[in-house]
């Protein structure tokens, strides 16, 4: 039955609802049946579709590895806290200080920021095409994969930007002159970077539960799946000690600095001291006794403050290294021994169901219209 008369007997059908003013269960499944060829081309075609894109997409690698958290509420910067009770030097605002924690919840949000992301851009994975590693940036701009769909729907797009002329030191090339080393509080990103970026957020993955941290990478290839994880792992590891500590070492280069200079002080004094006596002595004179237990005294008062800050030094030493936040791998990244994706019977069974959804709804669809158009033919 070609299509005209199917068009024919679903006419047919909404005439006789019409005239009945009721619509006729059985006269529905019949009329539906006769488009049943229908029905099972739309569904063969968008399987077709999708099993271009089952066929064409390549292949990807997921390894898998976990931390342990060594604090389970978050990361703490305590490090400086009761160091203000070391000689009566609480007045200088190192004791009792706290930085900000970080909640061990935010570190699948802060593994997202462009911020940290971009410090693995510059990372070196091994790719199986080239058979030779190199960095992300290249990987994702250069070598990597998609399935046809992708470089179809970007073809408009690649012919423009071929036709596009931007002259040599146009206005492409204005934003990485402006944006010098010292902006260091605004984040600038090229294209390329951009797009790094955007598809590491695609490939990694970061849960919490409880005290581990579950992180998931997936690659195109097993081998740089495990050498992303375990990338991640390190720069995770660093970028917290970095973002955690940032205020600890900035008060411990400030009590070295002073105990540097109070060292300085005590030297000058104790030379001072020094000079005094062997230029006076045999001397009996109550002014130079007098002046000689003042100078002692400078040299006693110079003396203990050195060591109180040469104490409160090891002590802030001590605390850095304890503020040092811990996440101890737990399991180390896998090269992973099959690909996980494409899964080609779930995603096959997912194509049949759409492609068969759309048949039946583009029937129904059909059915509206015609009956919209019988009514308003009939008014």
């Amino acid at each position: 039955m070609n299509m005209s008369k199917k068009i024919q007997v679903l006419d047919k059908f909404i005439s006789d609802s019409f005239q009945s003013e009721e619509i006729s269960i059985k006269g529905l499944v019949g009329t539906f049946l006769s488009f049943r060829a229908w029905i099972v081309s739309v569904t063969i075609v968008v399987f077709l579709f999708g099993l271009v894109f089952l066929i064409t997409s390549p292949d990807e690698y997921v390894s898998n590895s976990k931390l342990l958290l060594e604090q389970q509420e978050g990361f703490s910067g305590k490090s400086l806290g009761g160091l203000a009770g070391i000689s009566g030097l609480g007045n200088l605002g190192l004791g009792n200080q706290d930085s900000e924690s970080i909640p061990a919840e935010l570190i699948p949000d802060l593994v997202r920021e462009s911020d940290f992301l971009k410090e693995l851009i510059d990372e070196k994975i091994y790719i199986s095409e080239k058979r030779d590693s190199v960095t992300l940036i290249q990987f994702v701009n250069e070598y990597e994969e998609h399935h046809f769909y992708y470089y179809l729907f970007r073809l408009p797009a690649m012919i423009r930007t071929k036709v596009s002329y931007t002259p040599a030191g146009g206005e492409k090339n204005i934003l990485p002159s402006i944006m010098d080393s010292e902006n260091q509080d605004i984040l600038s990103l090229n294209p390329e970077e951009r797009k790094t970026i955007e598809r590491l957020r695609d490939r990694i993955q970061i849960e919490k539960e409880d005290r581990l941290l579950l992180i998931q990478t997936k690659m195109q290839n097993a081998v740089g799946s495990a050498q992303l994880n375990g990338i991640l792992i390190r720069k995770l590891k660093s970028y917290l000690t970095d973002l955690i500590l940032e205020k600890e070492i900035q008060n411990f280069e400030f009590i070295q600095e002073r105990t540097d200079e109070a060292k300085s002080r005590v030297e000058n004094t104790q030379k001072a001291l020094a000079r005094f006596r062997d230029s006076n002595r045999g001397i009996n004179s109550q002014l130079v006794k007098t002046e000689e237990d003042r100078l002692q005294a400078d040299f006693n008062l110079e003396f203990n403050v050195y060591t109180s800050l040469a104490q409160q030094l090891e002590q802030a030493r001590i605390k850095v290294q304890e503020a040092t936040p811990m996440l101890t791998v737990f399991q180390k990244p896998q090269v992973p021994t099959i690909n996980s994706e494409p899964k080609y019977i779930l995603l096959g069974l997912v194509f049949l169901v759409v492609g068969l959804v759309l048949a039946i709804l583009s029937f129904f669809g059909l059915l509206v219209f015609r009956m919209v158009k019988f009514h308003f033919s009939d008014v």
